[in-house]
């Protein structure tokens, strides 16, 4: 998801250059809404000895909460789950304040966070338990797989999903016996930090989990100091993180940049491939790691899916999400909007076609772009090989799968796509060949929405996968022990070594791996 490069152009710009944590530029946060361009709030930023305080409040509240049973963790949680189901109108009031999106799209981020809440609660218990193992050649001992908590996550959030992304990682983090410290994006701390206080007044030990807004910097000197990290954020702040992480040898989740794609065959249903595709381009403003940025159209259907495409765009309605029948939010970060500029204008130069929207709403007062189709376009442009993180959707023509495979796999992201197709075969085959971490077929987004799947991205896109037992599991230490059974004086293969021992142990082989059993049988009578 693009987050941290964006925050800190804006920065930049304003003379908030980068500077280490110790020397922070600002005593305060002004949040704004996008929508209107009215501030809505304000914090403090997290000096360095907040920080340090927080991470020792942090360390000793999980010394006590690993200790409790893993019931009991749930309990608390599940208190927590209900008290945020008592405040959800604020917390999506506030949502769409901060990030400027309709309130269908802010929505969603509570229905994915109490989907995940509910997933984690009722299996949690059984994802912790003891994991009993199958000894195989030592049927003499008995051994389990026992699972620990690392100590203190990070998690450093993205401002497009401030709820989501801020707090359905803490969940499982917690549930695993971590204590947790969430670092906002800049441009929306208020969500995250409403949502925690929330949290804690369910009965969470004081410190277990906090929010310490701040600026990219700070998210790095914690880095340092943790025992794991969740980041979601841009392809090179990732990179950043990684080395980081490992440096220190502590295990991380990276979400990051993506261009996904939407591949169109021949015999798809085009009206729902078109309506597909404009929600998917379109929804949250595009300003979601898996929305649609590129479309490969094979040519006997390519015209008309054009059509329709661009039919449906100059149907949304866009403004204020204040209203509730607007489609289309602002712009959560202003500054995005000359890097969505640039990658129309340097399409349009190259001889692509621009169909619908392409620049920024001047006539009101809040930050948007047009949702914008592009055709004609080639491999070489900006807005087909750069994430634009904005309402742009371009649409080329392809002549075959394989064309359309080769095309999706050719850049460095590879987060999700989507294929359609009345075939679902030949869907499911097309689907097998793209090098993306989830692919939906006849549907678009919705691959993120499933609790149990493991969601991540490949190549440039990230590295480890959130959601399931993927996630729970990176937030522990697994320890495996062997108990031995018999209690024998000495096992038959300790010291001392003779003619015996080498001889047993070879006919044992023979007796569990040899294939067949007439030469399982010359084997063991043979004389070596």
């Amino acid at each position: 998801m693009e987050t941290q490069a964006q925050e800190m152009r804006m920065l930049n710009n304003v003379g908030r250059a980068s500077a280490p944590v110790a020397e922070l530029r600002l005593d305060t946060i002004t949040c704004m809404n996008p929508a209107t361009q009215h501030v809505i709030g304000e914090v403090s930023v997290t000096s360095r000895e907040a920080m340090v305080r927080a991470l020792q409040q942090a360390g000793d509240a999980q010394r006590s909460w690993r200790r409790l049973e893993i019931g009991d963790r749930v309990r608390c949680l599940q208190e927590a789950r209900e008290k945020l189901m008592d405040h959800r109108q604020e917390l999506l009031d506030l949502i769409s304040e901060e990030t400027g999106k309709p309130r269908p799209d802010a929505m969603a981020e509570l229905l994915n966070l109490f989907d995940t809440m509910s997933y984690y609660l009722s299996n949690a218990s059984q994802m912790l338990d003891d994991h009993k193992l199958n000894m195989h050649l030592l049927r003499n001992k008995r051994g389990r797989v026992e699972y620990s908590p690392l100590g203190v996550v990070l998690n450093i959030s993205p401002w497009n999903f401030p709820l989501d992304l801020a707090i359905s990682p803490a969940i499982p983090a917690l549930l695993a016996g971590n204590a947790v410290i969430i670092k906002p994006s800049q441009l929306t701390p208020l969500v995250a930090l409403a949502a925690a206080n929330i949290i804690n007044d369910s009965g969470l030990p004081r410190g277990l989990l906090q929010v310490l807004p701040g600026y990219g910097d700070l998210g790095e000197e914690l880095a340092q100091r943790v025992d794991g990290i969740v980041f979601t954020g841009t392809t090179k702040n990732g990179r950043t993180i990684g080395r980081i992480a490992g440096e220190r040898l502590i295990p991380c989740i990276l979400e990051l940049g993506s261009k996904d794609a939407m591949v169109v065959l021949n015999d798809a249903d085009l009206e729902r491939s078109a309506h597909g595709a404009v929600w998917g381009a379109f929804s949250n403003a595009g300003q979601s790691c898996l929305s649609i940025e590129r479309a490969y159209v094979q040519e006997d259907v390519y015209e008309d899916f054009v059509a329709r495409v661009s039919t449906l765009t100059r149907q949304l309605r866009q403004g204020d999400p204040i209203s509730p029948t607007i489609d289309v939010g602002a712009i959560t970060n202003p500054e995005h909007i000359f890097v969505l500029e640039e990658h129309v204008a340097d399409a349009v130069k190259r001889g692509a076609k621009l169909l619908t929207g392409g620049k920024r709403v001047a006539e009101v007062d809040g930050h948007y772009f047009e949702p914008t189709v592009l055709i004609d376009v080639t491999d070489d442009m900006l807005v087909m090989r750069e994430q634009s993180f904005g309402p742009i959707l371009p649409i080329m023509m392809v002549r075959s799968p394989a064309e359309a495979i080769q095309r999706v796999n050719d850049l460095p992201y590879g987060l999700g796509a989507s294929v359609w197709s009345k075939n679902t075969d030949v869907a499911h085959e097309v689907a097998r060949q793209l090098d993306v971490g989830g692919v939906c077929i006849n549907d678009v987004l919705v691959h993120y929405l499933a609790v149990e799947a493991p969601f991540g991205g490949n190549k440039s896109s990230g590295l480890g996968r959130r959601k399931g037992l993927d996630e729970l599991r990176t937030f522990t230490n697994s320890k495996t022990v062997i108990e031995d059974i018999l209690q024998l004086k000495r096992e038959p293969f300790w010291y001392p070594y003779n003619q015996m021992i080498e001889t047993a142990l070879d006919k044992a082989l023979v007796m569990l791996y040899r294939k067949g059993i007439t030469k399982k049988v010359a084997d063991l009578f043979s004389r070596h």
